[in-house]
């Protein structure tokens, strides 16, 4: 029996989405019923005792880096001396430090993205901490040390092979699954729950709903939405009834100076952040459109979820984006504004385009499932079982 331990983030980490991914392949290997494999998850928590002792933000931060780069590492050491594991797979490189306490031949480590390194070196035109420039190289060089580093899309390994020096057949592309609950309905419910949703919103149920999941970075492009709502207000045939239903982190105080100059402050909700996905669902199908001009992306897990609910996308021509999307949404650069606009309107006003983007979209989306992200992954593992 050969036997792969998961490391996860820590549990106090702030990523969602790195829960998210943890916890779906985890049950999706298991799944598998596998008879040569079993799989097992460490899980390490901040030291709590500081967070006590000193009061406040300082705290929490001590708290939480002791945890990250002390009691971790001791842990993943510990795990590492276990010379019944074959693979030990650390499952974002946010925690790629971890790989410094663990078997050289043994390891495996997912990449999500570099976008902060290739914004410290001005490929992606958003700013970059000044920290960045010095943790993303650290990251990458324990990314070296990994028997395979997985990578999320075919975009993600070519920033990985070209910018990082990893070479080619080292890295080993697995893409994201969807989550079951991101799926179509017949016309009848998706017409009750908009109803309901737009309701709640105070939004009228005759307007058109473009819809935006923003997270707290700057490559989501929300200034490019907001200009883009601007300019659709004033567009005939539309009736000054197009909406930007918002969901996730609040927009960034340059950008509420934007609605205000931009005066489309009445055409704009946020719902907040939503943590239930058979919600989050309701409010993909209640859209007219999602729209999504983000400058990069790792893999871009919006853009699929809202395919999968049979929601047209319109979205960037940049990074992994193309290769999620496929002919399931419309690609445009993403700073290119007259375009952004045109591709909304054409799908705003032309009912047979949305009918012909969601069966494509729905087809599209079922390429992506745990099952095979889960199938890919053991596939990794096994080579790395091989050489040993």
């Amino acid at each position: 029996m050969k036997r792969a331990v998961l490391l996860p983030n820590m549990v106090q980490f702030p990523s969602e989405s790195m829960k998210r991914y943890a916890a779906e392949l985890a049950g999706a290997l298991r799944g598998l019923h596998s008879a040569d494999w079993e799989f097992d998850e460490l899980e390490c928590h901040h030291v709590d005792r500081v967070a006590r002792i000193v009061p406040g933000e300082p705290g929490k931060k001590m708290a939480s880096r002791l945890g990250r780069f002390v009691r971790y590492p001791l842990m993943a050491s510990q795990a590492g001396l276990n010379q019944s594991t074959s693979v030990f797979h650390v499952l974002d490189h946010s925690h790629a430090n971890l790989t410094l306490s663990l078997p050289r031949k043994k390891a495996v480590l997912t990449c999500h993205d570099i976008i902060p390194y290739l914004a410290a070196k001005k490929l992606v035109p958003i700013p970059a901490g000044r920290a960045t420039r010095y943790t993303f190289p650290q990251r990458i060089r324990c990314m070296k040390r990994c028997r395979f580093v997985i990578a999320i899309s075919e975009s993600t390994k070519r920033d990985l092979v070209e910018h990082a020096h990893i070479s080619e057949e080292r890295v080993a592309v697995v893409y994201y699954g969807v989550n079951r609950a991101f799926r179509p309905t017949d016309d009848d419910t998706r017409t009750h729950r908009r109803t309901e949703l737009l309701q709640a919103h105070g939004i009228p149920e005759e307007a058109r709903i473009l819809l935006h999941v923003g997270t707290a970075t700057r490559y989501k492009n929300t200034p490019t939405i907001l200009r883009a709502l601007a300019r659709l207000r004033s567009e005939s045939g539309l009736e000054d009834n197009t909406y930007l239903l918002r969901v996730g982190v609040p927009f960034f105080d340059d950008e509420e100076a934007l609605i205000d100059s931009l005066g489309i402050r009445d055409r704009i909700v946020h719902a907040g952040k939503i943590f239930d996905d058979a919600l989050l669902a309701d409010y993909y199908r209640s859209a007219d459109v999602f729209v999504f001009p983000s400058l990069w992306e790792g893999f871009g897990w919006p853009p699929l979820e809202s395919m999968a609910c049979g929601t047209p996308v319109i979205t960037s021509n940049v990074a992994s984006l193309p290769e999620v999307v496929g002919e399931g949404g419309i690609t445009v650069a993403p700073e290119d504004l007259d375009a952004f606009v045109d591709a909304i309107r054409r799908v705003l006003t032309n009912s047979t385009l949305r009918a012909d983007l969601r069966t494509k979209a729905i087809a599209q989306a079922a390429r992506f499932t745990w099952e095979q992200c889960a199938l890919d992954t053991l596939a990794v593992y096994e080579k790395v079982a091989l050489d040993l």
